[in-house]
């Protein structure tokens, strides 16, 4: 009961808080609306509110009205408060009358015709109304122009805030709505003065040095052009407006060297600016952009490093968002396959479930066979556990004949000899009709056992795909921008990365900036992308220059291998492989149940199947799991084997060792000789099968030694040492040394015997 309570507590806290967040949402709205009524172009009034009510819905849309009309009332006269609200009521009755026929085709440019229609009737009989003039009709025509296009910028805005979309995720259409939504709340803000102080013009300052700081050169440009051209038509002199375009170029450019440095460029133009003006609002404007510089330069540099990382890139061309519809259906597919494993379980159930049991069913058919026509049936014959004996008797592999059968029964019935021959033969049809019903079972399990691993592997491949996207998505933006900081004119730029291949980065340029250093260019690159690049490779394309990365090697490895079957046999039940991808090397060994043509038939089957499946791209775990179920469905007869893997990345030493029922494995660290030897599971035993996981990393000089369980038939004491004493050996030779003294230690009956040795090298 107290936690009934307490959940009820916290929903109506949450409640709380829900309808506390939707008031203040209503008062933002409500604010919004009334400074944009006011806003004014050379002198005019262009209400901005009507074309923002426009695009808000239910409570919004009141509050909205609500701040125009205020706005109305108390910013302007009587015949410009009528401009404006008579098309507000009219748009108003579009947006309702749109909500109830349910359209939602081509809303926006309804809505944008119907505010220009109601604006601009509005306003011209207004003037006609007074005295008209063409110029009047021009102010008047543009004005409705303006707040026509509004609602475009305003839609994209409320559907933002709608969405509750973060600020790493917006595109650049959505960018441009929030940018041009706010200059139209700087041009409404633009008369609030506070002892000469604008707030409209500290704010203009504020995204002003920001948008220097993530996008350089070109986003302070365009900035400080934009703002300082809505602060020249709301009021200030041209002259002191252009040092908000020319202040935001240079802090863009020497935005490179720093938050600070970036600040300090932008306050001291507009100081120079101030002293050439002499007048009060030069200086006004220069300690406008002082504190703007100084709130700036307050925000933690790691959050606006980690807004340019993730927004302020041109050019990106790839998203998460694109991959989002492939990882939904293949999810879906990963669902789909898993329900049928489920569906065979479930209807296997059920089979056996009905299904009466063996001494029932043989009963039953012998009284059909012998007993149907016989009179005495019901009175010598009780009908539960009359042949109980007999059923026993049988179940234990053995006939029956008339002697097995009681002596008094023996005596009444004149059908004994028929009866125990019907046993006999029922029984035997029986068995192999219940030994083809296990068959099935098992054969319905193996099929599930499939199933679940194909949807294992959906599943998998659908969280890799937006993962990997994601990720190769991110290096792009990254490596984009430390091109552009170095003065780079970047037309494309892709990463990819196939599974265990190296990373590759190929861009393409118009130019390669003169006193260009590539070592400085590769080191930056490499730094910020998180991987160790080689200095690209340069080639002339049609558009440009083409400069391709590829990530560097840091390791290689030799690799030597002896083996030896036992009793010299033609084929040994161990097998092995040892490939390499382009960032991957992996040795593969499996030892097969027994020893001979068995044996090796089981491993060299693990082993290839194991491999295509990793070499296709198939984590090692759902990899396991499948060639678990093929050997399971490889015959009849039991089939065992172990698989013993080694994945080792070249480009960090990073090493996985993964075991099922494998021997040990030994390796060299600063000297020492470690072993990995944890519990594990041979393939074919159990359906559900896992790996043993270990993790190490291995360096320049460092040993991998991987052996069969023949090798350790004497102990793995003299193994240790032979490793430990060896010094830089030939890979194949020392292979064949541990296999000669396994041999040695051994005697002549020894067991199937490998060693596979790997030896790094740094690069």
């Amino acid at each position: 009961m107290e936690r009934i309570k307490t959940l009820t507590e916290q929903e109506k806290t949450d409640r709380l808080i829900d309808r506390g967040m939707r008031f203040l949402g209503l008062i933002l709205y409500y604010l919004s609306s009334f400074t944009l009524s006011g806003a004014g172009l050379f002198s005019v009034r262009v209400p901005f509110s009507i074309g923002f009510s426009a695009v808000c819905r239910g409570a919004e849309l009141i509050a909205s009205c609500l701040g125009s009309i205020t706005g109305c009332f108390f910013r302007m006269d009587k015949t410009a408060s009528l401009g404006c609200l008579i098309p507000l009521a009219g748009t108003v009755g579009t947006v309702l009358a749109i909500e109830k026929l349910g359209i939602r085709y081509k809303k926006i440019p309804i809505l944008s015709v119907s505010v220009f229609l109601f604006t601009f009737a509005s306003s011209t009989v207004l003037m006609f109304a007074q005295a008209p003039t063409l110029n009047a009709f021009m102010l008047n025509l543009c004005s409705s122009l303006l707040c026509a296009g509004s609602v475009a910028f305003y839609s994209g805005t409320v559907e933002c805030i709608h969405s509750k979309r973060s600020i790493y995720l917006l595109d650049s259409h959505s960018f441009i709505c929030i940018m041009m939504s706010l200059c139209t709340l700087l041009l409404g803000s633009s008369e609030i003065s506070i002892f000469g102080f604008r707030p409209a013009r500290f704010f203009g300052s504020f995204v002003i040095i920001t948008a220097a700081f993530l996008f350089s050169q070109a986003g302070g440009s365009i900035a400080g052009t934009s703002i300082g051209t809505c602060v020249a038509v709301s009021g200030t002199s041209i002259a002191l407006s252009l040092c908000y375009g020319i202040s935001g170029l240079a802090a863009g450019v020497f935005s490179k060297y720093g938050q600070l440095v970036t600040a300090l460029v932008f306050s001291g133009i507009a100081g120079v600016f101030a002293l050439i003006d002499g007048t009060p609002e030069g200086v006004s404007v220069f300690a406008e952009a002082a504190v703007a510089s100084l709130v700036f330069t307050a925000i933690p540099k790691k959050y606006l490093i980690k807004i340019r990382s993730e927004i302020a890139i041109p050019k990106a061309r790839k998203t998460a968002s694109e991959f989002s519809g492939a990882k939904e259906r293949i999810l879906n597919a990963s669902k789909a396959i898993g329900s049928v494993s489920k569906c065979v379980e479930s209807v296997s159930r059920g089979i056996e479930a009905l299904a009466p049991a063996n001494d029932v069913i043989v009963g039953l058919r012998v009284k059909e066979r012998v007993c149907a026509d016989c009179k005495l049936k019901g009175n010598l014959c009780p009908e539960k556990g009359e042949f109980s004996a007999i059923i026993e008797k049988l179940s234990q592999g053995e006939s029956v004949s008339a002697e097995d059968f009681p002596a008094d029964f023996n005596v009444k019935c004149p059908s004994v000899p028929r009866l125990a021959d019907s046993f006999n033969r029922i029984y035997a049809s029986r068995s192999a009709v219940n030994a083809l019903q296990a068959s099935a079972s098992r054969n319905r399990e193996i099929a599930c056992g499939q199933f679940d691993k194909m949807a294992e592997l959906l599943k998998e491949l659908s969280v890799s795909v937006e993962t990997d996207a994601a990720n190769l998505h991110m290096k792009e933006r990254t490596a984009l921008r430390v091109l552009s900081e170095m003065d780079f004119n970047v037309i494309s730029i892709s990463c990819t990365q196939p599974f265990s291949g190296s990373l590759r980065l190929k861009c393409t340029v118009e130019e390669i900036p003169q006193a260009t250093s590539l070592t400085r260019l590769t080191a930056a690159i490499s730094s910020e992308i998180g991987a160790e690049m080689n200095p690209p490779k340069i080639k002339e394309c049609a558009d440009g220059k083409e400069l391709v990365f590829r990530r560097k090697e840091i390791l290689s490895f030799r690799f030597g291998s002896a083996c030896a079957s036992c009793g010299d046999r033609r084929l040994c039940g161990d097998y092995f492989e040892c490939f390499r991808t382009e960032s991957k090397a992996y040795v593969i060994m499996s030892d097969g149940m027994g020893t001979g043509g068995r044996a090796a038939i089981d491993s060299a089957m693990t082993v290839e199947l194991f491999s295509r499946m990793i070499r296709a791209g198939i984590s090692p775990e759902t990899a396991l799991g499948i060639t678990n179920t093929a050997l399971a469905v490889k015959s009849d007869d039991e089939s065992l084997s172990t698989l013993d893997v080694a994945e080792i990345d070249l480009f960090s030493g990073e090493t996985l060792i993964l075991k099922a029922g494998a021997a040990p494995s030994f390796y060299t660290n600063s000297g020492r000789v470690r072993t990995v030897e944890p519990p594990s599971t041979p393939l074919g035993i159990l359906s559900n099968i896992g790996f043993s996981r270990y993790s190490l990393k291995l360096r320049g000089g460092d040993m991998l030694v991987m052996v069969s369980d023949g090798i350790l038939g004497c102990g793995s004491g003299w193994l240790k040492d032979e490793i430990k004493a060896a010094r830089n050996p030939d890979s194949r030779e020392f292979s064949k040394l541990l296999l000669d003294t396994a041999r040695l230690k051994c005697g002549d009956n020894f067991d199937d015997m490998t060693v596979v040795t790997l030896i790094m090298e740094e690069k």
